[in-house]
């Protein structure tokens, strides 16, 4: 759950959840101390506001079931799509307040309750005194009544608002009476209208009656008909007829064609013709078919008793050849049958598509004259189906001026409220207190992001980060001395004694031959007063390389120092101008080794990327044990998002009393952005005195004037 409330204050940039609670923590007995006078004033407000009494109804408007209700329905089948709106806006509407309005006996209750309503503190101040009239009794009936459809429902809900309880569960029952007097008498009224407008209709429809009938009796003479319906019929079973008789022609006609190219094919090869189906299956082909057969089944018989010119195997043959002869004979007048049959077809076919399209011009001169007939037809049919119902109408409204009853139900009566539902002095209470102290905490916290400064390290112990170092105040410098190097100048001040502290934290937690990167969210905040003397306390016995990074602004050590040489650094270095070798200096008096801005401006992140940085820091590395890396501060500079995801450790110097929250929030939020991580925090220029804890520790009481850097 905190780290995804951390992650939702990461999207704004606002802090984390302990940095919530420790704002909290540092403010929470004033923030509960005015919450609750906030609170209080809330609660005094509340138990002198005027009471609010609601009572509540509900009720089901069924719609109608009866046929006439309004003449709209007669020519109208979605007339009711909008019933529920509408009896809503009737409930709400001038005319049933008029009936509550216009009835004495109500007017006179409401006039009574008014008169015991008790008047507030603030109505006695702030409101004048109102006469009780019809306008003013109107005017409470329309602003203090409401109602609310149930989805998909007929049922509606009531309710009325006042400062009385039993004028709210008076002015339902009235609403209720009045809606239900106005709706019977609203359908009187409707139904006497229908009823006359019917009346006027039937005249109208036996006019129309008599000039459709005359119409359709002239029409029927001038074409000579009396009813078509019969010979339509008998037209369409005759078209039938004779497509069918076209369908069986052609089908013949397509065997018989197949036939004659199976003969031509064939070219007098009696077997090829006893191939063909149609003259294979004729009887007296088949009778001589099987004749030859059975006599050359004999030929084989005798053939193997007798000779050839025995008598009996040359009478055997002879018949065969007679039969043979008879067989062709008469496969040639089939074959011409064939073809007289095909001639037949063709003809019959011709003489059948014209009768077919004789049939279907006089159906289709019969349906003009059926379309014709049946127009006038329906027009009388129609007037008469419009006269029957008109005249059921008529009986329907007659019997309902009688029969006159409310639609409307009541499933809950009108309640008494017995206790007002606004004000609530106590919900009003609470609520009050939780949002006066979420708000009056939203805006210490804004003050605290915003306008509030770090000032001890309590302030940052909920980002879990180590501390490792704070550095006391420096009031007064030696005359000579320089902040820069307070370390090898004057070792027994208060400020050496904590480099040596946060020396000796970064020897037991962080590894050798690592490197070092320092950096703060603005200029001004000490990282390089820090970076540089942390380099020389580690110097004295570790091999160290100090890196000034901030290749944007001229060389603060170049400057500082006075070098027998020119003075070529990291933007050469960058740029390719020298070697690594020849950029590295030996700091005057020391064995620290530093690698200067060099003379080369340019933005870093245009030349070089991470992996060449880390590339170059792994170099150096196989040589030093520590490489100090004093690099531009995070909100002005891009280049020192590259550099942390370069080093292998990130320490974050802010100065105490000036490093602005938000400020140091949002340079974090920067370096965890790109992947990287702070691994340590340094607080410069703590005021010890305000502190007893490190007025312990730090027990020297040095005369320095202090410079910033």
């Amino acid at each position: 759950m905190t780290n995804k409330f951390n992650a939702l204050l990461g999207i704004f940039d606002v802090g984390n959840v302990k940095f919530f609670f420790l704002v909290a923590k540092k403010n929470l007995k004033n923030l509960i101390i005015l919450s609750i006078l906030i609170s209080l004033l809330i609660l005094i407000v509340s138990l002198n506001l005027e009471k609010k009494y609601i009572s509540n109804a509900t009720i089901v408007i069924e719609p109608d079931d009866n046929k006439i209700v309004n003449i709209e329905e007669v020519y109208s089948i979605e007339a009711q799509s909008n019933r529920i709106n509408n009896q809503m806006a009737i409930l709400k509407s001038d005319e049933v307040q008029e009936y509550i309005v216009n009835d004495k006996k109500s007017s006179t209750k409401f006039k009574n309750l008014f008169a015991e309503t008790e008047i507030n503190f603030f109505q006695r101040i702030f409101s004048k005194p109102k006469n009780f009239d019809e306008n003013h009794l109107k005017s409470i009936l329309t602003k203090n009544f409401s109602v609310i459809n149930i989805p998909r429902s007929d049922v509606l809900q009531l309710s009325f608002i006042s400062s009385n309880p039993k004028i709210s569960q008076l002015a339902l029952v009235s609403i209720i009476d009045s809606y239900q007097r106005y709706e019977i008498d609203s359908k009187i009224k409707i139904t006497n209208y229908a009823n006359q407008k019917i009346s006027e209709r039937l005249n109208d429809l036996v006019a129309q009656m008599d000039v459709a009938q005359k119409k359709l009796s002239e029409y029927k003479k001038n074409q000579n008909l009396v009813d078509t319906g019969n010979v339509k019929e008998l037209k369409i079973k005759e078209i039938q007829s004779i497509s069918e008789r076209i369908l069986e022609a052609k089908k013949n006609y397509q065997e018989q064609q197949n036939d004659l190219l199976s003969i031509k094919v064939a070219d007098g090869d009696v077997d090829a013709l006893l191939a063909i189906k149609d003259l294979r299956s004729r009887e007296e082909i088949s009778n001589i078919k099987a004749s030859l057969t059975a006599n050359e089944s004999n030929i084989q018989s005798l053939s193997l008793i007798y000779t050839d010119k025995h008598p009996k195997i040359i009478q055997a043959n002879e018949l065969n050849d007679s039969l043979t002869l008879q067989l062709k004979k008469i496969l040639d007048e089939n074959i011409q049958q064939k073809a007289f049959e095909l001639s037949n077809l063709d003809n019959f076919i011709k003489l059948s598509e014209e009768e077919l399209q004789n049939s279907t011009d006089e159906l289709r001169i019969i349906e003009e004259k059926e379309a014709g007939m049946l127009k006038f037809s329906r027009e009388v049919e129609s007037s008469r189906k419009l006269y029957e119902s008109f005249l059921q109408r008529v009986k329907e409204t007659n019997e309902a001026q009688n029969l006159q009853v409310s639609k409307l139900k009541v499933i809950e009566n009108p309640n008494l409220p017995t206790s007002p539902f606004s004000p609530r002095p106590s919900r009003n209470f609470i609520f009050a207190f939780i949002v006066s102290f979420f708000g009056l905490y939203s805006l210490l916290y804004y003050r605290e992001m915003n306008s509030s400064v770090i000032k001890s390290p309590e302030t940052i112990e909920s980002l879990n980060i180590p501390q490792i170092g704070i550095l006391p105040r420096v009031e007064k410098l030696k005359r000579g001395f320089h902040i820069l190097q307070m370390f090898v100048e004057d070792g027994a001040s208060s400020f050496s004694e904590a480099i040596r502290s946060s020396r000796a934290i970064i020897e037991s937690k962080f590894e050798k031959n690592k490197s070092y990167m320092v950096t703060s969210s603005n200029p001004s905040e000490g990282k390089t007063t820090y970076a540089f003397n942390l380099s020389l306390s580690l110097e004295k016995s570790n091999k160290v390389l100090f890196i000034e990074a901030d290749i944007r602004r001229p060389s603060v050590l170049n400057g500082f120092y006075q070098f027998d040489k020119e003075i070529l650094g990291l933007g050469e270095i960058i740029s390719g101008t020298i070697d690594i070798n020849k950029a590295i200096f030996k700091v005057p008096g020391t064995e620290l080794d530093i690698i200067t801005s060099g003379e080369k401006r340019f933005d870093m992140s245009d030349i070089v990327n991470k992996e060449q940085i880390k590339k170059f820091l792994d170099v150096l590395k196989l040589d030093y044990d520590y490489v100090i890396v004093d690099s531009p501060p995070v909100q002005p500079v891009s280049d020192t998002l590259i550099l942390t995801q370069a080093a292998d450790y990130n320490l974050f110097v802010v100065r105490s009393e000036e490093t602005r929250t938000v400020s140091f929030m949002s340079s974090i939020k920067k370096i965890q952005n790109v992947g990287a991580k702070i691994n340590g925090i340094v607080i410069n220029d703590l005021d010890t005195s305000k502190d007893s804890y490190y007025s312990y520790y730090y027990s020297y009481s040095p005369n320095y004037y202090y410079h910033k850097n």
